[in-house]
């Protein structure tokens, strides 16, 4: 049996699933995203086996009616207005003139435009739904063109590759001098008359300050779990001492990465993004239509909330359930220190410097797909079914990791004489080790867990 009641100020829907085979109710509340005023909803029941559906009209909200309705047609019409005002189609004459690469250029970012334009409007919705579907139809859009453009860059030649940068950016193309951090470790410079504290003060205002900060606070948003944060932050860390031997970048003083790293700059970011997640755990959403605010400010408010989340998500990841959950976890935080090692690797590789825009643009984009990636895995580790796959952002975010790893295998051929450490040789082993034993000794528990579960 279900029941259910739509009020006009929460709007929000009350499922109460009965079961009279088993004797149990299950209470849903599920949001409508603020945007539409449900007379009916399209519910499924389930009675003695048998399933029945009836499906009805939605009334949307008039005041954002006109961007949730589908515009397939006009959108095209006006995207063919465009193609025919950008190629000069009707007067071939104007672009007679034009050289081969600048044609190139754009009829490329041509390409592009009309594929994204086709995700905007034509593409399968992903589990968020703000500030609008249309916007994360669009991520999916360009993380698989980013997919394609790594792919091509993947079968270049080193050489090739970093000549062809020279077109996304004009200040690509150029060896780069690497700087090493840990070439003077000395808190405290005696000979320097302007600054006796040099070497802190250059670390502090390095660029890769701010990115620590944010980088983190945008993770704890992302994973919610503070324990698995610390995770990610000491094991990158370890990886930077990993790697030493092969990007100057990584060598680091013993202050910068501990204290400066670990307790400062990993500590404020992951302390101010689990201070967000606890200020949107704590909210009650309720949302109301932006026609039925009562005033202009209120209106304004609400359309300044629709950049909110429309329900806060708590992620369970409980990686010590037992082995398969373990290597569950372990798994996403290896896919997450390597796309941060690939940062690294791809800017040593192609002659990338850490200010050029590509960097920031290439942060920003896996911020943005990791956010339904992220969303899409835990429900993925939720779910109970006997036969389920992965979302498509995680196949995505997947593809681009080991497409990208591969890279910077290949174009680090020869780039990296200095041969591997002996103490790190030996640390390797005891750490597979040390992974295969917390997995053994969680087996016995994730066995009787199944049990208690079966019916």
């Amino acid at each position: 049996m279900i029941l259910y009641d739509n009020t006009g100020q929460s709007h929000l829907l009350h499922l109460l699933i009965c079961s009279e085979e088993t004797e149990s109710c299950r209470f849903y509340a599920m949001e409508l995203n603020g945007h539409s005023r449900a007379r009916h909803k399209d519910l499924t029941t389930h009675q003695n086996g048998d399933v029945s559906t009836s499906s009805v009209e939605d009334e949307l909200d008039p005041w954002t009616a006109l961007a949730y309705k589908p515009h397939t047609i006009t959108m095209l019409l006006i995207g063919a207005c465009f193609l025919v005002w950008a190629s000069g189609a009707l007067d071939p004459e104007c672009s007679s003139g034009i050289d081969l690469v600048t044609s190139v250029k754009r009829g490329t970012w041509a390409m592009f435009a009309v594929f994204l334009a086709y995700c905007l409007l034509q593409a399968p919705s992903t589990v968020l739904v703000r500030p609008h579907p249309a916007i994360w139809r669009l991520v999916h859009g360009i993380a698989v063109i980013y997919l394609v453009a790594l792919t091509f860059l993947l079968f270049q030649r080193r050489d090739d590759a970093r000549e062809f940068m020279k077109y996304l950016h004009p200040d690509l193309g150029v060896e780069l001098p690497e700087r090493s951090y840990g070439a003077d470790c000395r808190i405290y410079v005696p000979e320097n008359p302007t600054n006796r504290f040099k070497n802190v003060y250059e670390t502090l205002f390095d660029e890769f300050v701010l990115a620590h900060i944010l980088g983190w606070w945008g993770k704890a948003i992302m994973i919610r779990n503070q324990p698995l944060l610390w995770v990610l932050s000491i094991g990158f860390e370890l990886m930077e001492l990993t790697f030493r031997h092969m990007l100057p970048n990584f060598n680091e003083c013993w202050w910068d990465s501990i204290i400066l790293d670990i307790l400062i700059c990993n500590w404020f970011g992951i302390w101010a993004g689990m201070r967000t997640v606890r200020y949107f755990d704590g909210r009650t959403y309720e949302w109301v239509c932006v026609s039925q605010q009562p005033n202009l400010i209120g209106k304004v408010k609400r359309t300044l909330g629709q950049f909110t989340p429309a329900q806060w998500d708590k992620d369970e990841w409980h990686p010590l359930l037992g082995p398969l959950r373990f290597i569950q976890v372990l798994s996403l935080c290896i896919i997450f220190l390597t796309v941060e090692l690939n940062t690294f690797f791809l800017k040593f590789c192609l002659w990338i410097p850490p200010r050029n825009p590509l960097i920031v643009w290439r942060l920003v984009f896996w911020w943005l797909i990791a956010i339904p990636t992220i969303r899409e895995y835990n429900s993925y580790l939720q779910d109970r079914k006997p036969e389920k796959k992965v979302g498509t952002f995680c196949w995505l975010s997947l593809g681009i990791c080991i497409v990208e790893l591969l890279i910077c295998i290949k174009f680090g051929h020869g780039l990296f004489p200095n041969p591997m450490p002996k103490w790190l040789g030996k640390a390797l082993p005891k750490s597979l080790c040390l992974s295969a034993a917390t997995t053994t000794y969680h087996w016995p528990k994730d066995r009787t867990n199944g049990k208690q579960k079966k019916p």
